[in-house]
């Protein structure tokens, strides 16, 4: 059965807060990935930056290439991908452009660490971590 969704833990003002990060569907994820491999293809905005590390962007250097527009969109797309998981159950942090979780909408950090978060989940294996492990398409299911 192929996971998609996974629980983590953050700290915000000193206490732990679980969140429920979901698999976005396959346009969410591809639009993602559009936008890591487009950072691949603008090595040439780094002048700054050596060979060496120009080959190897990062993920705030995808961030700060960006546009406003693209950098909100994306920060949504992943948002809406994420519950807090409180006594009553998960609630939506986000749903559409409106914050299902208020608490959130003035902490940059951690919305930072949780677009982060659902990046890396939303492309997992397809740069290679854990590809090999990966089920056929035929054989998964989604709980």
């Amino acid at each position: 059965m192929r996971k998609i969704s996974k629980d983590i833990t953050l700290s915000i003002d000193g206490n732990p807060q679980a969140f429920r990060l979901t698999k976005p569907d396959a346009f969410s994820g591809v639009e993602i990935l559009r936008l890591l491999l487009r950072l691949q293809n603008r090595q040439d905005c780094f002048p700054e930056r050596s060979a060496a590390e120009s080959k190897n962007p990062t993920i705030l250097d995808l961030i700060t290439s960006l546009s406003a527009d693209e950098l909100r969109s994306v920060m949504t797309s992943c948002l809406n991908h994420v519950s807090v998981l409180l006594p009553a159950g998960p609630n939506p942090v986000m749903t559409g452009s409106e914050w299902g979780y208020p608490e959130l909408k003035h902490d940059t950090v951690s919305c930072m660490k949780l677009v982060l978060e659902e990046i890396a989940w939303a492309l997992e294996g397809f740069f290679g971590v854990g590809g090999s492990k990966a089920e056929p398409a035929s054989q998964t299911t989604s709980p």
